[in-house]
């Protein structure tokens, strides 16, 4: 074991040296010399061990329960900055395990993709699912097949918790399916929402349009987003009545969230923005209770938490305004992220598309997310990326005035593109960049020099 360490750190030694990241590759260097080294880890590992997987709200889900875990006194490993496939979650494993030979716990992110293979190596103890909506169909197809896999990993596990958001419906069938562990099923979901200056409507597209059990057509009492909401079917099929329950305010600066588990209501508040970001705080919270984390050191932790990379990262300009941070990858995603933006004020928006392998090669989710939100922004859009036509063009047919749209050049990087913009800006404007996974990374590998300019 020591010897697969000491190989991995020297590798990211290497890596930084050249200003490369260092999430990934190291991990690969291990399975290639240490094929049994995620078996291995169980030995070095203690619990709690939660694994957090869905489409999105990953991360940062990871993120706040890995928070609230060490706000608690636990030496947690996590892959913070969301390396979620085999070679990240190694490398996140190996470096942990080198700076000590001892870990309390783990809150590792698995790709959906992978997390059968994850689980066949390496023991969890608790698994959340967060959603299931489409995403990069050229990599993983309809989202049947990201359950199917999802199914698998628990069944190579029958002694895992697994912690389900009760108001997606297509997660339903995960515990339909899986019938013989059904008391190891834990559900979590919003009972209410109130919003308070936040644009109620949404135009998510609905991923889960039909009952599995009977094939009609899903109804609401309640919709929130996509197909999330307070869902049922005249056949009887319906949401559970979750085990945490939330009573939820959105505001433009955060959410309230009134939680009730075991009959004691508890109030916690988030300064992240979005309603997608209510459900990411509620499952890392409900992850906490099943743990019986007490609720003042998730509140404190709620306090102490800052978002990770990319999501809704905020950067001070020197113009006195802010860059702020979006990734988006699916139309889910980036549906509610426009929908935040809808009545921005004093901000210019840049958005960046690539299609490289991470980012998914197929783009044509660009017309299913609700451009339209952008129809009424009365400031400059500008477009980037390999794909900053196709950006571009999608803006067009969604009614953006064609005199504010600005196409830097496809082969423009990322960052000259964002220092370009902030040129334009005046005092006290903001730029928002809405990214793809690709961009972010050279974001994120730039940052210093982007602090630096600003």
């Amino acid at each position: 074991m020591r010897s697969a360490l000491e190989l991995s750190n020297k590798v990211s030694k290497v890596l930084k040296f050249f200003n490369f990241e260092a999430t990934s590759f190291p991990g690969k260097v291990v399975q290639k010399f240490y094929p049994d080294f995620l078996n291995e880890c169980n030995s070095y590992i203690n619990h709690p061990r939660f694994s957090v997987t869905g489409t999105n709200g990953k991360t940062t889900t990871s993120g706040i329960l890995a928070e609230i875990l060490t706000t608690a006194g636990l030496k947690i490993i996590t892959n913070k900055l969301g390396a979620n496939m085999p070679n990240g979650i190694i490398t996140a494993l190996s470096d942990g395990l080198y700076r000590s030979n001892h870990s309390d716990g783990v809150v590792l992110e698995c790709d959906e993709a992978y997390y059968s293979f994850i689980s066949s190596k390496f023991v969890f103890d608790y698994l959340i699912v967060t959603n299931l909506f489409r995403d990069q169909l050229d990599r993983y197809g309809e989202m049947d097949s990201a359950r199917k896999k999802i199914i698998k990993g628990i069944e190579l596990n029958p002694d895992l918790k697994v912690i389900l958001n009760a108001d997606d419906p297509s997660l339903n069938e995960i515990a339909d399916k899986l019938k013989y562990t059904k008391n190891n099923f834990i559900y979590y979901g919003i009972n209410s929402v109130s919003y308070q200056g936040y644009e109620k409507n949404s135009k998510s597209p609905k991923e889960a349009l039909y009952c599995s059990n009977c094939g009609a057509k899903i109804k609401y009492s309640n919709e929130y987003y996509a197909q999330l909401g307070i869902w049922y079917c005249e056949c009887g099929k319906n949401r559970i009545e979750p085990d945490i329950g939330a009573n939820v305010a959105i505001r433009p600066d955060g959410a309230v969230l009134d939680i009730k588990y075991k009959k004691i209501f508890h109030t916690f508040r988030t300064n992240l923005t979005g309603f997608y970001n209510a459900y990411n705080v509620l499952g890392a919270i409900s992850c906490a209770l099943v743990y019986e984390i007490q609720p003042e050191i998730i509140e404190k932790a709620l306090n102490e938490y800052r978002p990770v990379f990319g999501r809704h990262q905020k950067i001070k300009l020197a113009n006195g305004g802010t860059l702020t941070i979006h990734l988006i990858k699916n139309p889910v995603g980036a549906s509610e992220v426009l929908r935040g933006l809808k009545n921005l004020q004093n901000s210019r928006i840049l958005i960046s598309i690539n299609d490289n392998y991470a980012d998914g090669r197929d783009v044509s989710w660009l017309w299913d997310a609700d451009f339209e939100a952008l129809s009424d922004f009365q400031n400059v859009i500008y477009t980037t990326g390999k794909r900053s036509y196709d950006i571009a063009l999608r803006l067009k047919h969604a009614g953006v005035n064609q005199k504010l749209l600005e196409i830097f050049p496809p082969a423009e990087n990322i960052i000259n593109s964002i220092l370009n913009a902030r040129d334009e800006l005046n005092d006290g404007e903001n730029l928002v960049v809405l990214v793809t996974y690709t961009g972010l990374l050279n974001i994120q590998k730039n940052m210093k020099k982007l602090e630096s300019d600003f």
